[in-house]
């Protein structure tokens, strides 16, 4: 123990012209992207480049953190860390897992973002980095790891000098969700997280606004991090400390800010939030899965907001967006560019990453940086000569009124041959379910068998990991 605490309406040639909720602006890509590309050296935080004035950065505990305040707690929390090269950062308040990863980078310290908060988990990567501590607000709940406390501030404003960080050179390294296998470890300076969020904030029209940024995702996973932590940094969007899970908390949390709301989340929780008054509410960001029309339609219905989703993954950071109920196409963020390599693959370059990556998804590229996304490579199928995704097959499947959550899955018969089957959370039976999905889905991609369930283990981004598909398959078997 370390006893230390301390909607976008249309697209113009050469500019992009963006409606969020009640406020547009228009974004110019080749101003942009020149700024994005200059690589800046190690500076102090200044109003030109990491805002420190008496503007709002954050609600914390009900009260609003100026953004020179911001600097102020940072500093403080990092005279008090310990010297050690890793950080565990487990913080579960928004406001105390920014501070406490600025911290860590003014140290020189590299922030480890665990995919979850379990003990296993921690210990696995304190493990592959030896001497890492943890840090974390609540209680702490692991036997033999280093525990850092991070305290609440005392909320009183101090006079302090800017926090000098490189950013170029500090490091943080994100895990994947690990929906496709063992969660993996990715490397990202800064630099990539500030570029990124420049890129974002310009291609929304969100740069100049002042929103309250409520968000349903944990600011360990990436795209949590990016809009609610790093998307307040670079703009004059606000922070948002708390994570609110039930729908009642996320309508509280949206009619009680003093500035207009965006909701960021998935569309696990917008299936669940119910219609009603949602006066305060600007605009709603998804993403982690693709909407689908219906539930795109539903939302705006529901909030009164068409959702914006965008588009990326913890490898990439978020590069592209769409309003799915205006275009099925994706609008890659200025800077962006995709190609396909010899391969086939389909591969990113971007201002703000430092290589091409290869994206895992079937991509379709079109003229004037657009393109529609086919499924993700190890989820597309082939059966009876017609093909298809399992993300594409179990969105249909969650469309259908009186189906809470499901998936499809692909599963070889004893002759060898693909079958799919389904495992749904509903009161409907099996032949209700296969009505619902007949007029969208080729006889073919209906499912041979429907196991019913109680619920379905999904993480807290609604993911739904590999390992734990394979446990729950294994105990239907």
């Amino acid at each position: 123990m370390i006893n230390t605490s301390v909607s976008i309406v249309g697209w113009r040639l050469g500019s992009v012209k963006i409606k969020f909720g009640i406020t547009a602006g228009v974004y110019s890509p080749t101003s942009r992207v020149q700024t994005m590309q200059q690589a800046l050296p190690f500076q102090e935080c200044s109003d030109s480049f990491v805002s420190y004035n008496g503007e709002p950065f954050a609600v914390f505990a009900g009260r609003v953190i100026g953004r020179k305040n911001l600097w102020a707690d940072v500093k403080r929390l990092a005279a008090s860390l310990p010297d050690r090269a890793y950080m565990i950062n487990v913080c579960e308040n928004r406001y105390l897992f920014c501070i406490a990863l600025l911290a860590a980078a003014s140290r020189g310290q590299t922030c480890l973002l665990p995919p979850s908060g379990q003990a296993a988990v921690i210990r696995e990567i304190r493990a592959d980095y030896p001497g890492a501590y943890a840090a974390g607000d609540g209680d702490p709940q692991l036997p033999g790891v280093d525990w850092f406390q991070v305290g609440a501030p005392d909320g009183i404003v101090h006079a302090v000098q800017p926090v000098r960080i490189d950013w170029p050179a500090c490091r943080l390294i994100a895990f994947t969700s690990g929906s496709s296998g063992k969660p993996q470890a990715n490397l990202h300076s800064l630099e990539t997280l500030r570029l990124s969020a420049n890129m974002a904030v310009g291609s929304l029209g969100l740069r100049d606004q002042v929103r309250l940024m409520v968000s349903t995702t944990p600011p360990q996973h990436m795209y949590g991090l990016e809009t609610s932590v790093f998307w307040p940094l670079f703009s004059r969007l606000v922070l948002y400390d708390k994570r609110p899970f039930f729908p009642e908390d996320i309508r509280s949390a949206a009619a009680d800010s003093t500035w207009p709301a965006v909701l960021v989340t998935t569309p696990t929780h917008l299936r669940h939030l119910g219609g009603g008054d949602w006066p305060n509410l600007s605009g709603v960001i998804s993403a982690t899965d693709t909407l689908s029309d219906q539930l795109a339609r539903e939302t705006a219905d529901r909030l009164g907001q068409a959702p914006v989703e965008i588009y990326g993954s913890t490898e990439t950071l978020s590069f592209a967006h769409r309003q799915t109920l205006s275009d099925s196409a994706w609008q890659l963020y200025p800077g962006c560019r995709l190609s396909q390599n010899q391969q086939g693959q389909t591969c990113l370059r971007a201002a703000h990453l430092p290589a091409e990556v290869v994206l895992p998804d079937s991509i379709n590229i079109q003229a004037g940086n657009r393109f529609t996304v086919l499924g993700r490579q190890g989820d597309m199928i082939k059966i009876g000569g017609k093909r298809s995704s399992l993300g594409e097959l179990s969105r249909r499947l969650l469309d259908i009124p009186g189906v809470e959550d499901g998936f499809f899955y692909l599963q070889h018969d004893q002759a060898g041959e693909d079958r799919l089957s389904a495992v749904v959370v509903s009161k409907l039976d099996k032949q209700q379910i296969r009505t619902g999905l007949q007029p969208y889905l080729d006889q073919v991609f209906l499912p041979r068998k429907i196991h019913f369930v109680d619920t379905i283990p999904r993480t807290q981004t609604g993911k739904l990991t590999k390992s734990t598909q394979d446990a729950l398959l294994a105990a239907l078997a």
